[in-house]
């Protein structure tokens, strides 16, 4: 089984970019399958004043062991439904987020 601490120390704090290199963020999260311990989803604290976050799935991340790459645009991110930090991640959440993001599972 995979060991949480060590995948989330691989992308804590790391930049979280679109292909043009624009900043869309820094990894504050990582959020793993209860049941596999996985790493599913990155939240990601949206650059600016006002600390907001959201999630992003990891299928979407590019490591390019700068920064973490993904094919979307700030506002694609923005609109992102709002996730909370250091919170357990609760099926009706990962649900919204999952059709947020029009994932096929």
């Amino acid at each position: 089984m995979p060991d949480p601490l060590a995948t989330a120390g691989r992308y804590l704090g790391r930049a979280v970019r679109t292909r043009k290199g624009v900043l869309l963020g820094r990894v504050s999260d990582v959020l793993s399958d209860a049941e596999s311990r996985s790493p599913q989803w990155l939240v990601v604290r949206l650059k600016g004043a006002v600390p907001r976050h959201r999630p992003l799935p990891l299928q979407l991340v590019l490591d390019d062991e700068v920064d973490l790459v993904v094919p979307i645009s700030a506002d694609v991110l923005r609109s992102a439904p709002v996730a909370r930090v250091a919170t357990h991640l609760v099926s009706s959440q990962e649900m919204s987020w999952r059709r947020y993001w029009s994932m096929a599972w």
